[in-house]
């Protein structure tokens, strides 16, 4: 089976902005930025939705109706201040409406051969009167969003037995937590939550050896508080493998109040195990809550995947088996199997029971192209006329696990296999074990109805079909039918393999912050083979400042503005000091990441087999890592249209649109003197108005 493990750590609900999970896994895709251009599909799908925005929100037809009225200057105006909202700073664009001159960049001329051209033709507003209406507000509205993170706190998917010293076996080496020189001292294997605890469990799997009818007794301590001695009459039998004997798991809730919000620790004795005896699994799962401030007017919507967990094997003649994360029971379900490159383009396949997965590509492992396997499918709706800001997927898997897939198949029918293990790129070394935490989905999904699919799988060279499961995995979309501001810079999915050395993962990104930014944030997401996270910032002119010392736990978010405002140091790095407040400077920055890693044991996290004690695991950062930067004000002219035969009831209706709007973004106290309206006259505008979006990057 497993020779090496993977860790998991998920933290996050979101909220404004690209909000982000503290997740661990070990993962690397070849995922790039949305924003940096590099994929032609991003910038398509950038025009795309630029164009769906502006026709929704009234943009096109409004510089239609004033480019018919001879007021190219108010047309101009309207279009460039939707552009320079929807496009980001770093794209540069060139939008035609029909034979007038086009509405081009500040920034200057196309600068890049690779140019996305989108074309759409939109009908011209009724003849008559359209109406305008502006809600002005001077102070932007700020809310509090209360939620839940279900987390896969930690995760160890390999065998024990396949790192030193407990190769020589589980009853020499009593402690999974033990030391190396006393293998009767156990050592504390230390994970994270990021807030108040609401509910937890945790797994324990274990092989029993050839030839053997029970697995050991155990005991988990938590906190330095014993959970009672796990009778080996207590384990769940799943199966027998053909390489490893009967597998058996077991399941427990945790009181949460022996659970904390922030440092947790554990260790597990093994009792009575015997030398052939393994531990192929050990999760803790927890449900966690968060609070985030955010300005009004922004749809944060959480679409939730169905469990599912079990052994997929081949048919016939064999069964998979289904197992029930509610109640720790199994049940018998037909065998299945089928291929990549069946599966791959096919949403279709059910995926309410496990299946076997061949001939995955073997990037990874060639020995290895066969997994046991299950799969959760949803569906997620993004209503018209609005502009989505950040899509994610949260992967909690579980398990045995050694790998993971998550495609989409937008509204036309295309999918798009956004990550995948076994995935080689310049940005990915090939190891194995690598699983996701968060997966960046927003390039890949368009207005109307779309599917996510999550696939992961146990590896298995030796036929030892293993559990795995997915729980509580969720996509986050957030969007709005406002104007609203925010440059989000995610970084690259990588896993640095250490191959028993001391190999840190380091990343540096590049970001920009313009006049009258609100907020700039990171967001963390790295894989739990995770002892501690380095944050240092650097400006145009070469000065840096260390924000996030190493000696801190990896959290789940940074406020990057705060952090620099209260260092103690002669220069501010992004940050003006006004009195006893701060604001944040304009300017080009870059932002270092360096992730040291724990050790391989703990996670499992290791690529040789036997692994030695005391050796480090992967390291990983994902695009679960952004920077955000916030510009709230842009809140402030939120407006809508209303067509008529005479400019009174064109106003009207204009107004009673932007009070659906905003009602429908949470304003319940509306204040009616905010409210202004403009008409003007819609008659001998064209049926059909051409429009050429054209965007590349600078």
């Amino acid at each position: 089976m497993d020779e090496k493990g993977f860790i998991f750590t998920t933290d996050a609900i979101l909220a404004l902005v690209v909000m982000i999970v503290l997740t661990g896994s070990i993962v690397t895709y070849g995922l790039l930025p949305i924003y940096q251009g590099e994929n032609h599909q991003h910038l398509e799908a950038l025009a795309d939705s630029a164009l769906e925005t502006m026709e929704q929100s009234g943009a096109l037809r409004e510089a239609a109706v004033e480019y018919s009225n001879g007021n190219s200057t108010g047309a101009e105006t309207t279009l460039r201040s939707s552009l320079d909202v929807v496009i980001p700073d770093n794209v540069g664009y060139k939008l035609t409406m029909s034979d007038n001159a086009p509405v081009q960049d500040d920034n200057g001329v196309l600068s890049a051969n690779d140019v996305a051209t989108k074309v759409k033709v939109i009908s011209g507003p009724q003849e008559g009167w359209m109406g305008r209406a502006y809600y002005k507000q001077d102070e932007v509205e700020f809310q509090d969003i209360n939620s839940t993170a279900v987390t896969t706190l930690w995760n160890f998917h390999n065998y024990l037995k396949n790192f030193g010293p407990w190769s020589s076996g589980l009853n020499t080496y009593k402690y999974w937590g033990g030391s190396n020189s006393n293998p009767q001292s156990p050592k504390n294997i230390t994970f994270n939550i990021p807030g108040p605890v609401n509910s937890a469990k945790f797994l324990l799997g274990g092989a029993a050896g050839s030839g053997q009818t029970k697995i050991y007794s155990a005991d988990t301590i938590i906190n330095q508080i014993n959970h009672n001695v796990i009778l080996n009459s207590s384990f769940l039998y799943i199966y027998t493998s053909s390489g490893q004997g009967p597998i058996y798991n077991y399941q427990k809730n945790l009181n949460v109040s022996t659970l904390n919000s922030g440092k947790n620790n554990f260790y597990v004795q093994f009792i009575n195990a015997t030398n052939t005896q393994n531990m192929p699994w050990f999760s803790i799962l927890g449900n966690y809550s968060t609070t985030i401030h955010v300005p009004k007017g922004i749809a944060n919507t959480t679409i939730p995947f169905s469990d599912i967990a079990g052994v997929g094997r081949p048919g016939p003649g064999n069964t998979g088996i289904l197992y029930n994360l509610d109640s720790g029971t199994t049940s018998a379900t037909p065998g299945r199997s089928i291929t990549w490159s069946q599966l791959e383009d096919d949403f279709t396949y059910p995926t309410n029971t496990p299946f076997e997965l061949r001939n995955m590509p073997t990037d990874i492992n060639p020995k290895i192209p066969t997994g046991s396997a299950v799969a959760s499918v949803q569906d997620i709706n993004i209503p018209p006329g609005n502009r989505l800001f950040d899509a994610y997927t949260v992967v909690n898997a579980f398990g045995a696990e050694d790998g993971a897939i998550v495609q989409v198949q937008d509204s036309t029918g295309t999918i798009t296999t956004v990550f995948a293990s076994f995935i080689n790129t310049s940005r990915t070394d090939g190891g194995y074990g690598f699983v996701p935490g968060i997966i960046n989905i927003q390039p890949y999904l368009k207005v109307g109805n779309n599917k996510v699919r999550i696939i992961t799988w146990d590896n298995v060279p030796g036929n030892d079909y293993d559990l795995v499961g997915l729980e509580s995995c969720y996509s986050t979309i957030t969007y709005s039918k406002f104007p609203i501001r925010w440059d989000t810079f995610p970084f690259a999915n990588h896993q640095n393999t250490s191959s028993g050395t001391v190999t840190t993962e380091t990343q540096t990104n590049t970001f920009r912050i313009d006049s009258d930014a609100q907020s700039a944030l990171l967001f963390v997401g790295v894989g739990t083979a995770t002892r501690n996270i380095q944050v240092t910032i650097r400006n145009s002119t070469g000065a840096t400042s260390t924000l996030y010392p190493t000696t801190s736990p990896v959290p789940y978010s940074i406020n990057l503005g705060d952090l620099d405002a209260a260092a103690t140091q002669p220069t501010h790095i992004i940050t003006s000091i006004v009195g006893n407040g701060s604001s944040l400077k304009p300017g080009n920055y870059s932002l270092t990441i360096k992730v040291t890693p724990s050790l391989a044991y703990e996670s499992g996290d290791g690529a040789s087999s036997p692994h030695p004690y005391g050796s480090t695991g992967d390291p990983s950062i994902f695009s679960g890592t952004r920077i955000s930067v916030i510009y709230p004000k842009f809140l402030q002219n939120v407006w809508a249209t209303g067509f008529a035969n005479n400019p009174s009831d064109a106003a009207s209706n204009a107004k009673a649109n932007l009070i659906q709007t905003l009602n429908e973004a949470g304003y319940t106290n509306i204040d009616q003197n905010l409210i202004r309206n403009t008409t003007l006259y819609s008659g001998d505008v064209p049926n059909a108005v051409p429009v050429r979006l054209e965007l590349w990057t600078q």
